[in-house]
């Protein structure tokens, strides 16, 4: 999914690199919609929207299985890896189509839950999408959420490049029209909707092992010079592929430093229609 650019254009901020994709298809549904799956039984009907690779949709289709789960997604190539990892799998609930987060192709009250996991944060109508996410919400169905905020990030050591890849993220964000803070704005724009019932709360991302902050430094080594993120930064003048080159080298380096640690909140909302 994406959000609007200057240019009237949606765009979502990572794109669809390799790197990208592959690191979205490690997220599982027991870790990244864990606070959804207790209100999730056998036969419901679940739209997964903004559901990228699909490795969050499998784990939320056979936690309702037999009922059917719909994944759905703008980018076919995300879509593609999907169904290869759902047939290889042997999912047979699970179908997914592309679809516009801001008009889906279903009819009023056709899923019993629905999730949104990272997409409202790339989104210039949020507040639109999670409207036509309620809508095909039937009665007494259940929405789960959750979403970045990027104004809670922590690295330790602070670097001069970890400041600044912050600063360019936030920049490459805004620019595309998104919102890398959205996770706080939750209950916000929920209150709005009518739901009989919301939880709020917040999930809290952290790497303070070896394994994982190497593992985060090189994401962002990689992502900072070859997503989406890249093309936007230099084609603005955000910074160019010399800093950014620079900038990803330190993050590789700070992931590598024996006391290196990173934290960051998601906003999580449930709802019930």
């Amino acid at each position: 999914m994406a959000g609007m650019n200057e240019n009237g254009r949606e765009t979502y901020m990572h794109g669809h690199h390799p790197v990208v994709v592959d690191e979205h298809a490690r997220r599982s549904a027991k870790r990244n919609a864990a606070h959804l799956l207790p209100h999730l039984t056998s036969g419901m009907s679940l739209i997964d929207i903004g559901c990228g690779p699909g490795s969050i949709t499998a784990g939320l289709a056979k936690a309702i299985g037999p009922g059917q789960a719909v994944g759905v997604d703008t980018s076919e190539t995300a879509l593609a890896r999907a169904r290869a990892n759902a047939d290889d799998a042997e999912i047979k609930n699970l179908e997914y189509q592309i679809a516009d987060a801001y008009d889906l192709p279903f009819s009023d009250g056709s899923f019993e839950a629905a999730h949104i996991h990272q997409v409202l944060q790339h989104l210039s109508k949020p507040k639109r999408a999670l409207q036509e996410a309620v809508r095909v919400l039937a009665p007494g169905g259940v929405i789960g959420i959750t979403e970045v905020d990027w104004g809670t990030a922590v690295f330790w050591p602070r670097t001069s490049a970890t400041d600044r890849f912050l600063e360019i993220y936030n920049e490459v964000a805004i620019r595309n029209g998104g919102d890398p803070n959205i996770g706080r704005r939750l209950r916000s724009m929920l209150e709005p909707l009518g739901l009989e019932r919301m939880e709020i709360g917040a999930l809290a991302w952290s790497f303070g092992d070896a394994e994982t902050t190497a593992q985060w430094g090189d994401l962002w080594w990689s992502r900072i010079q070859e997503s989406n993120i890249a093309t936007v930064a230099t084609e603005t003048g955000i910074s160019t592929s010399e800093e950014l080159a620079e900038v990803g080298a330190d993050l590789h380096e700070w992931g590598q430093a024996p006391d290196a640690f990173f934290s960051m909140t998601h906003g999580q909302a449930l709802g019930w229609k």
